[in-house]
């Protein structure tokens, strides 16, 4: 605001002295503005509220401007996360610049309701913030585990070679043919095949197991290698996303330990199935089994 101006006005005919007022002038008013931040928009963004699956990743785009009247630079940025009566800080950035620009790519691992905030702060501490709601469902499928499946070659007594994935059951060879339709694989170990796993379909098995010529239901299990690994198998747990299954094959035969193996059963169910132990004896498996519900 200008100073006050005392304007003495001497005129010999009005001998007097004249005061002007006091007048505020609009064009020195201090400026009193915010930075502006928003989401970016366009194909791939994420920018209003969305619902999505757990682990599924969303892209968030950030643009940040400080106010062009102040000129007060802009000199932190925050991206924070509410979910309950958690808050979880992403990202907190200092700097000194007039805008700011970025994308993150975020996912989200536990179902319900989170809000995502991001705020930008100029050097006058004025703050302006944009949010949106991201409603978090479960993803996947539900899957079971058996991490304690000993199975064993032809008739051998401490350990069946008949596994049902559905009944996490293992038969024996004496118990086998009234439980025909519940067999998804079978272990065995050939001369060829060395240590293998197969569906009860497979040629090769019905020459360790005659028998299997004449069971009633021939469940067509396939196979596929993976390449899983063991660390990334341990960490699967109650639900999990298969991948697209493309195998064929009926038997996956020279198993080592820490293969993965990717099946899907006659009833549609996926699973994995690790190797653990194959034992000195080579005819013993110790395996642990991932399978749909």
């Amino acid at each position: 605001m200008k100073k006050l101006n005392l304007i003495f006005f001497i005129g010999l005919l009005i001998g007097g002295i004249v005061l002007s007022g006091c007048k505020k002038d609009e064009d020195d008013e201090p400026i009193i503005g915010y930075p502006s931040i928003d989401f970016k928009g366009g194909e791939g963004y994420t920018f209003e509220d969305v619902t999505i699956t757990t682990n599924d990743q969303i892209l968030v785009g950030i643009m940040a401007a400080m106010h062009t009247g102040t000129q007060e630079p802009l000199t932190q940025f925050t991206l924070t996360v509410v979910s309950g009566a958690s808050t979880t800080t992403l990202v907190d950035s200092t700097f000194n610049a007039e805008s700011f620009n970025a994308d993150y790519n975020i996912s989200f691992g536990q179902t319900g309701d989170a809000t995502l905030t991001a705020k930008v702060t100029d050097n006058a501490g004025r703050s302006d913030e944009v949010s949106i709601t991201i409603s978090v469902e479960q993803g996947g499928v539900a899957v079971k585990k058996n991490d304690d499946l000993l199975m064993g070659n032809v008739n051998d007594l401490a350990a069946g070679s008949f596994y049902s994935t559905s009944e996490e059951t293992v038969y024996f060879v004496s118990n086998v043919q009234e439980n025909t339709d519940k067999v998804d694989f079978i272990f065995f170990k050939g001369p060829q095949n060395q240590n293998a796993i197969a569906s009860p379909d497979d040629d090769d098995v019905k020459l360790v197991y005659p028998s299997i010529n004449d069971w009633a239901v021939h469940n067509e299990t396939r196979f596929q290698m993976t390449d899983m690994t063991v660390e990334d198998f341990d960490a699967i747990e109650e639900y999990h996303i298969f991948p697209e299954f493309t195998g064929t094959l009926t038997r996956v035969s020279h198993l080592e330990v820490d293969d993965v193996i990717f099946f899907q059963t006659a009833a549609g169910k996926h699973g994995y199935i690790k190797v653990v132990d194959l034992y000195t004896r080579g005819d013993v498996a110790q395996l642990e089994v991932i399978v749909e519900e």
